[in-house]
């Protein structure tokens, strides 16, 4: 196990780990605040709405602690504009965000984030404290048969996509930096860039639920970072937890 203490953060390396996410919540007493687990490979990573997340030794796979975090409720909001702007400044990648939390270049999902939070309380239940995991999968350097043989057919990676290889330390080094940075930023200037960046407002969507399909234009973002939608029904907000969003021909982007 490799540990780095940089200035903002901790960072702690397995070769392999069923899960970074999982690996916080087990050991969330003894880590300090803004501490960063990554793996080499992840074996048991999980995506939202349950989906299981496949990662390689050519994928990122880390997971951010942040106890008692101001709004914890936009980490993943801050998360994913990190990640775009990364990308396309100090790596010249055009990156995007699909609502609400993949990341996307060339139509294709190269990057999911999944934060979960809680809350623990002392033996005497007096004090309490608040925290939430960040966890980010980027592929990194996979090639295409790693997508086709894993039946991924919405998945690229970044050496996929362009041929190039990456440094994936510098870029999981690039994306805590401008978590931290974007953390202490006035939330409206990023929900502001979020807007910018994500592709699925200004056009016609399905929400699949539960088997069922519901078609709407994704009209804005609100503050909390739910889809504001307009259909014949009227207007109304989707929270991120409970659906899948797909274009109107069930195409992912």
């Amino acid at each position: 196990m490799d540990r780095n203490n940089l200035q903002d953060f901790s960072i702690i390396n397995f070769p392999s780990l069923l899960s970074t996410n999982t690996y916080v919540k087990q050991h969330i007493d003894e880590l300090q605040d803004f501490t960063v687990v990554t793996a080499d490979v992840q074996t048991g990573g999980r995506g939202r709405l349950g989906n299981k997340w496949i990662a390689d030794i050519g994928a990122l796979s880390m997971s951010v602690l942040l106890k008692n975090a101001d709004n914890p409720q936009n980490i993943t909001i801050i998360s994913a504009v990190a990640v775009c702007l990364v990308l396309q400044e100090q790596f010249g990648v055009s990156a995007f965000i699909k609502w609400t939390n993949d990341i996307i270049c060339e139509k294709s999902k190269i990057c999911g984030i999944l934060c979960e939070s809680s809350i623990k309380c002392s033996s005497d239940g007096k004090t309490a404290q608040s925290y939430i995991i960040c966890g980010i999968g980027l592929n990194v350097n996979q090639n295409k048969d790693f997508f086709v043989s894993g039946g991924l057919p919405n998945g690229s990676s970044l050496y996929s996509l362009y041929g190039k290889k990456y440094d994936k330390n510098a870029i999981m080094v690039a994306i805590i930096k401008k978590i931290s940075e974007l953390m202490k930023d006035d939330f409206s200037e990023v929900l502001f860039l979020y807007k910018k960046l994500c592709i699925t407002t200004g056009k016609w969507v399905k929400f699949i639920r539960n088997g069922e399909e519901i078609t709407a234009f994704a009209k804005d973002i609100d503050e909390n970072g739910c889809l504001i939608c307009q259909n014949d029904d009227g207007e109304f907000v989707v929270n991120s937890g409970v659906v899948r969003v797909r274009g109107l021909n069930g195409e992912y982007v």
